[in-house]
């Protein structure tokens, strides 16, 4: 699958240059801040993160870098 300039489905922000998840629309990942915010404001737990927005590193930027 190609990688591809994405969008944050959360804030509108750039997403960085990730493959597109399939659970998302066309163009559409989730940004850094986003993912830090609903896994550590929100609670979000890694399945449903993996669910909604796909694999970290793949669909969209690891919390660890």
């Amino acid at each position: 699958m190609a990688f591809s300039n994405l969008t944050c489905a959360v804030c509108g922000d750039d997403a960085g240059k990730f493959q597109q998840h399939h659970n998302r629309d066309t163009g559409y990942g989730i940004c850094l801040r986003c993912v830090l915010w609903l896994t550590e404001t929100r609670n979000v737990g890694p399945e449903e993160m993996k669910n909604s927005y796909g694999t970290a590193g793949v669909n969209y930027e690891s919390p660890s870098k």
